[in-house]
């Protein structure tokens, strides 16, 4: 079990004390684990058979008892990525390929990843709401591979297609935040500024209008000696 949380439920204290070993890595310190297992969110967890073979994973928060019960069902093969797949064989359910690819977004499985979610959108309408995940997830995973203009790509098309609301709202802000990823300071103040004039209800305003001014007045850089 590879995780960063640490367990202060009792309920999950004496799971992992009596039922499971429990191992707390650094991923951030021990990299050639954290590159194995491919981690690339905190918290994650990765339930792995006696030989180190990855059972499946658990990435973010969750009350106690969904906790324990994704272990639970893990151990007996529900819920996991080969259980899905196989369901997946007699099925057209696109919430079940949406599920498939997340999971082998969390695995470093972009090529698998990037079919699944591609299938999700290919059985539905391109701008119903499953269709909205899929495609705001693959543009993340571009803007995830430093693939910036292909993020940018995607994230434009998003807003095209969905007009408003929600998909259109936050495909807004990453591609403000992919601008300012990529180095191009006057288009993410550009980007940030449209958005604060967009959207000036938006509970992000806060952290938009603190970008902005970050980008406008950064900090002097460092001497020599780091001061």
């Amino acid at each position: 079990m590879l995780d960063t949380v640490v367990f202060v439920d009792p309920t999950v204290t004496e799971f992992f004390t009596n039922e499971m070993v429990l191992a707390k890595v650094n991923a951030e310190v021990d990299s050639a684990l954290a590159r194995r297992f491919h981690i690339s969110g905190y918290p994650t967890a990765v339930l792995v058979n006696n030989d180190g073979t990855e059972v499946d994973r658990i990435v973010g928060f969750a009350p106690a008892a969904e906790y324990l019960k994704m272990i639970k069902d893990y151990e007996q093969g529900i819920g996991t990525l080969d259980d899905l797949l196989n369901q997946a064989k007699t099925s057209e359910d696109r919430k079940l390929y949406y599920d498939i690819a997340e999971k082998y977004k969390y695995r470093g499985g972009d090529e698998d990843a990037v079919a699944w979610y591609g299938k999700v959108v290919d059985a539905g309408s391109p701008t119903d709401s499953l269709s909205g995940e899929a495609r705001m997830a693959l543009a993340d995973m571009h803007r995830r591979d430093k693939e910036y203009d292909k993020s940018l790509a995607a994230f434009a098309a998003i807003k095209k297609d969905f007009g408003s609301g929600q998909f259109a709202e936050v495909a807004d802000i990453w591609s403000a935040i992919v601008y300012r990823v990529k180095g191009d300071t006057t288009a993410a103040i550009n980007a940030f500024e449209k958005f604060a004039t967009d959207y000036p209800e938006s509970e992000d305003l806060g952290y938009v209008k603190a970008q902005i001014e970050k980008l406008k007045n950064p900090p002097p850089p460092k001497d020599e000696e780091g001061k």
